[in-house]
């Protein structure tokens, strides 16, 4: 047999068709169809997914309909590398590790928050920048295990504030809240926050 040969066979759960290796091991470029649904077009190596390839899902009550649910690198089966992943409420584009979103990675959510930092083990963790699609308010700082952790600034869009200081475990521990841009918001607070005066300043004013 030839280093390289095409193949069409079929298991209890697969059909593949493509090249194999001389182990008769799916190897090189070829496409295999699940019983689940999963239909993968692209490279592998000893029989596992490796190399650029894309994976799609089959449509519930359809027969020929896939849709795109990945398209990036793999390695030893699993997506490694950088890649494109489509969700049924979101899309996520940047680097994975064994299956996880771990390395810089962009995420959009079909509730409108957009998120871009880093990741580690599919969650925020490390630097990074939270928008809420639904308040318009961000977040720009520190992540752990995806909650806001460590030193960050979070702006009230609506309420032309900012918040300064450090999150434990997605809690607002200590800081400050200063106004900003009050003036030009659509619901600013109604309780504006004093300037803060040194204690030379208000000696001169009491003088």
């Amino acid at each position: 047999m030839s280093p390289r040969q095409i193949r069409s066979f079929f298991t209890s759960a697969t059909h593949y068709q493509g090249e194999v290796d001389c182990r008769n091991r799916r190897s090189g470029i070829g496409q295999q169809v699940q019983r689940n649904g999963l239909l993968y077009e692209g490279s592998w190596r000893d029989g596992l997914r490796h190399g650029h390839g894309i994976l799609y899902r089959k449509e519930p009550r359809t027969t020929d309909l896939y849709v795109k649910i990945y398209v990036g690198a793999w390695e030893g089966g699993r997506k490694h590398g950088f890649g494109v992943k489509y969700y049924k409420r979101g899309k996520y584009v940047g680097f994975w590790r064994r299956d996880q979103r771990s390395g810089r990675g962009f995420m959009w959510f079909d509730s409108g928050n957009f998120y871009m930092g880093h990741w580690l083990g599919d969650r925020f963790d490390g630097l990074g920048t939270l928008l809420e699609g639904g308040t318009g308010n961000l977040y720009q700082g520190e992540f752990r295990a995806g909650q806001k952790h460590g030193e960050g600034l979070y702006v009230h869009s609506r309420t032309g504030q900012i918040q300064r200081g450090f999150w434990t475990d997605g809690v607002f521990r200590t800081g400050t809240l200063e106004d900003w841009n009050r003036n030009q918001v659509l619901w600013p607070t109604v309780y504006p926050i004093p300037e803060v005066n040194s204690p030379l300043e208000l000696k001169n004013k009491t003088t």
